[in-house]
């Protein structure tokens, strides 16, 4: 058993950021570790060696220590800045037409869906995945003495390197899916801004996914002939979401008070839309009409 040198080609200053972090720490418990730099062309190298000592069981004992540490501190960095830096590399061969910031957001989100971070992840499977990658790099350094992180992680995790892959690709798709969303909500709100109000107030009642209630400011139901041609769509295969869009957007009105039994992603957009003349009723007679069996007639439906 002897010494390990890191290589590395673009995370030198994190290597020896983690390795003089724990060399300190084991140097209080009486374990003396040398760190030599080499650099060779773009490629970093930091060769770790356990000092000398005349008991050979005890400087055996320290170099399995070192090689305990070393093994925590490779797969952190594997499972962070190196992984990282191959979903930069990944999105820029692939998608060129990111920007730095969006490479940056998309990287941010990919790793969070590798990781579990995102909401409801489950935590124990990143655990796990830490736990099989430690194995792997400490039956790598039983035989070898030497360790470049790069080839490392992209010849011998190759498992983790097509979750990454599978992570990348779903942070993309999610990110585009969220810029049409976002383009989408643009181009509402300029029919919005260039459209007259046609009506000072509309409460907005929606009692589940298929239905919703459009009242005026006197709380009477909306002549469904200010509507003009949206209801005419009602024999098409329309989404519940795009009529009550596409009504609100007609009637164009100054205030909209939106009564909801329980939030739904058609709420969201609403507020997104028509921004400041949208407010949330926080409880009234019409939110409490809206959990009985029957409620007001009339209402715009969507079969």
């Amino acid at each position: 058993m002897s010494g390990i040198t890191i290589g590395t080609l673009n995370l030198a200053t994190d290597i020896k950021e983690n390795l003089r972090r724990e060399v300190h720490f084991l140097s209080r418990e009486g374990i003396n570790i040398t760190l030599t730099e080499k650099e060779n062309g773009k490629f970093f190298f930091l060769d770790c060696t356990v000092a000398e000592e005349k008991d050979q069981a005890i400087k055996l004992a320290h170099e399995k220590i070192l090689r305990y540490y070393l093994g925590n501190i490779i797969t952190d960095l594997l499972m962070n800045g190196i992984t990282k830096e191959f979903m930069s590399r990944i999105l820029k061969n692939r998608y060129q037409y990111f920007s730095d910031k969006e490479l940056k957001d998309v990287v941010q989100n990919a790793y969070s869906y590798l990781n579990n971070l995102h909401e409801e992840g489950d935590i124990a499977k990143t655990l796990f995945r830490h736990n099989q990658i430690l194995m792997e790099v400490n039956e790598y350094l039983d035989s070898n003495s030497q360790l470049y992180l790069e080839g490392f992680f992209r010849f011998r995790l190759k498992s983790y390197f097509g979750e990454l892959e599978e992570a990348v690709e779903t942070a993309v798709e999610n990110y585009l899916v969220e810029q049409e969303y976002h383009e989408f909500i643009r181009l509402l709100r300029y029919f919005v801004d260039i459209q007259e109000p046609r009506i000072d107030e509309v409460h907005v009642l929606v009692k589940d996914k298929q239905s919703f209630y459009l009242l005026d400011e006197d709380q009477q139901p909306i002549d469904q002939e200010q509507l003009q041609g949206v209801l005419a769509e009602l024999n098409q295969d329309v989404e519940y979401d795009d009529l009550l869009l596409s009504a609100l957007i007609t009637i164009s009105p100054r205030r909209i008070i939106l009564h909801v039994i329980s939030p739904i992603e058609i709420v969201e957009t609403i507020v997104n839309v028509f921004r400041e003349r949208v407010r949330i009723c926080e409880g009234c007679d019409l939110c409490r009409s809206l959990r009985k069996p029957k409620v007001l007639s009339n209402p715009v439906k969507v079969e």
